[in-house]
């Protein structure tokens, strides 16, 4: 399973991104999305967080709020079964 935080601001650039990454200490990628990925995922609220499966499946989308550690835990938990 591979986790990524992916810009969507076409007026951020990916330095800035990857020091912010640093300063977190956050150990994922981060990469900026590409022209159309947006449309392409349907997403159209800042924040959305998108799950794929093992079959390129979007099993989860959500926007904005916190989600408990046990809901993030149950996801990966099927994500890495996929």
């Amino acid at each position: 399973m591979a986790f990524y935080a992916i810009g969507t601001d076409p007026f951020e650039r990916l330095d800035k991104l990857v020091q912010y990454k640093e300063a977190q200490g956050y150990i994922w990628p981060v990469s900026m999305a590409p022209a159309g990925m947006l449309p392409d995922y349907s997403i159209i609220v800042q924040s959305t967080k998108v799950a794929i499966d093992g079959e390129g499946i979007i099993v989860f989308r959500e926007g904005y709020g916190v989600k408990s550690s046990d809901i993030w835990r149950q996801l990966f938990q099927r994500l890495s079964e996929s």
